[in-house]
């Protein structure tokens, strides 16, 4: 894998990519300039000599002449590529619109109109491993062993898996009072989501059962007088108010 990126906004996130596919994908040879150039006149031939090139997305990329070059040996020798997107602004990220504005038009089209795999590079941990796992499969899948899979069931150590919601300690009995509008959808959307131990209540007065009450803040909350009570008479009773707007 070839790491086509520019200096100034896409050295450090480069750095990171090589050195966790270098442990997430064992023998695989990551080409960054840093480690690995010896002849700034041979980009060409790293290029020939590379599967995938991965093009890391940044402010000033598509103005680098070096970079223009190892995209357009990429493009010449048919190589696959890997789009990988710098997302925060700060770090020279920023919408796709606006990085393809900076390309040149005549590599627009063979860059960003064909079906590339995309992958925005996040920098917070948990959102980066999930980076790095997108990134990995799509190496992956440019290889000969996985070129017929359509996506594969990778998992990495630490990654955040999608679960269903539950209350486990205890039901919850969430009171949605009808003097607010629009608490009752809200409610009945947060039971569908974890259908497991939460039942929502929309009675004219707070249950016994009740164990919180649903503030939906909107600009009609205070319309109906009643719901001012409502909330003062659950701070007096102690009952938790989860609020949301």
């Amino acid at each position: 894998c070839f790491n086509s990126h520019i200096w100034s906004t896409g050295q450090d996130a480069v750095a990171v990519i090589k050195k966790e596919l270098l442990l997430l994908l064992p023998g695989i040879n990551v080409f960054l300039d840093v480690d690995n150039l010896d002849d700034i006149g041979a980009l060409e031939e790293y290029i020939r000599r590379s599967q995938t090139i991965l093009f890391f997305l940044s402010r000033g990329y598509f103005r680098s002449q070096n970079c223009l070059r190892e995209i357009r040996a990429s493009l010449a020798g048919n190589k696959p590529i890997v789009l990988v997107q710098e997302a925060d602004p700060d770090r020279g990220g920023g919408p796709l619109e606006d990085l393809r504005a900076e390309c040149p038009e005549s590599l627009q089209p063979p860059i960003f109109d064909v079906d590339w795999p995309l992958v925005v590079w996040l920098r917070i941990d948990d959102f980066r491993l999930l980076s790095l796992k997108l990134i990995a499969e799509a190496l992956l899948l440019c290889t000969p062993a996985y070129a017929r899979e359509a996506s594969l069931p990778i998992y990495l150590p630490g990654e955040l898996l999608g679960q269903t919601l539950t209350f486990a300690a205890r039901p919850v009995v969430l009171w949605a009072s009808p003097a607010n509008p629009g608490a009752k959808a809200l409610a009945d959307e947060l039971a569908d989501i974890c259908p497991s131990g939460l039942t929502v209540a929309s009675s004219a007065e707070a249950p016994e059962s009740a164990t919180h009450m649903l503030l939906y803040l909107n600009l009609d909350t205070w319309s109906d007088e009643r719901l001012a009570e409502q909330v003062q008479q659950a701070r007096e009773d102690k009952l938790p108010i989860v609020m949301a707007h």
